[in-house]
This record gives C-alpha cells, structure tokens and sequence, in this order.
C-alpha cells in the first residue's frame, strides 16, 4: 500500500464490543474497505487487543500476552509453602493457586504494545471504548464513513504525511500479509 494519500480512520464506539455489534449491521459485502479493516478494543488497565487487516497485514495483537514468568515460578512456590501447612492437599492447591495468582501478575507486568499505531489507539479510544480503525485512500474512508453514518461512533480521522504513513506500516510490517480478496 503507498503511503501517500492515506488517512487514518477510526471510529470510536462506547464499550469493548460495540465496533463489532455495528460492523455486523453494516452491509459490506463486495466494500474494499471492508477488506482494510481491524477492531480496537481498550480494556481496563490501559490494555489495547488488536483485531483485523491494517496497511494490507493481518494484525492479531494483545499487549496482555506474557502469562509465564518468573512470577509464575515464584507464586506457585510460596503457594505451596502456605499449602503445607495444610498438608499434601493444601501443597497441591497452593501449587496451583499461586502460580495462577502469579501468572496474572506477569501478566499485568509485562509491557505494552508500543508502536506509532499502538500508541495512536490509546490517544484515540478511552478505556471501555473500542473503534474500527481504517488505514486507507481517501475515497475508501469516505465510503466506510458514509456506511457508519448514524451508528453513534465518534470519527476521528487523520490524513497522513508520507512519514507517518509509512511510520504506521511499519507498525504492522512483522504481521503476516492478509489474504487477497477472492477474484470475481
């Protein structure tokens, strides 16, 4: 995709799912926006999950991904010390216990998805929110625009400089390319 001549779209709905439930109302078959598209959910503790095609790639982005750690290690060891108080059953449970506690806490820990795109999304979309984010030519933000016109999404739209454009492929350009439209 050329960088220049593309804005960056985003449509912001209140609560995690609602770009999703007004994507599914809108008509999109045979749309090439369509094709463009990704879902921005920001959830609570500033986490950023990201969904869909951008900039031609199919992005499948979490910034919650590290779930084994050395927090891991360390809550299932002093999980099973407290457990043997109780004995061999309470060191099991303490086992599991705490090295669940301490894999949300490895979790939590690890960082965020850092990135032109990724820090765009957090300017944009409020925590609860989510949007459909669109990185296209013009005409085709306009159609996507034109589709969502009375959905109770908040546009927020940029048009980008060659720079950026290309700062914000270069966001996704590690993503696997998406699949091209099946041929007519």
């Amino acid at each position: 995709m050329e960088a220049v001549g593309l804005d960056l779209a985003l449509m912001v709905f209140e609560h995690p799912e609602g770009a999703e439930r007004v994507y599914s109302r809108v008509p999109t078959d045979g749309v090439s926006w369509a094709r463009e598209i990704a879902f921005v959910e920001h959830h609570r503790h500033d986490r950023i999950v990201v969904r869909g095609t951008i900039a031609g790639h199919y992005v499948d982005a979490d910034d919650e991904q590290e779930f084994i750690g050395t927090r891991t290690a360390e809550g299932a060891v002093g999980g099973a010390v407290v457990g043997a108080l109780l004995g061999p059953p309470g060191v099991a449970a303490g086992l599991v216990g705490g090295g669940l506690i301490g894999s949300v806490a490895e979790e939590r820990r690890g960082p965020h998805l850092r990135s032109a795109l990724f820090d765009e999304v957090r300017r944009e979309v409020p925590e609860g929110f989510s949007a459909l984010i669109l990185l296209a030519p013009v005409d085709d933000v306009e159609a996507m625009v034109s589709a969502l016109e009375g959905q109770g999404g908040r546009l927020v739209r940029h048009h980008l400089t060659s720079e950026v454009a290309s700062a914000l492929q270069a966001a996704v350009a590690d993503s696997p390319s998406a699949a091209s439209p099946p041929s007519s």
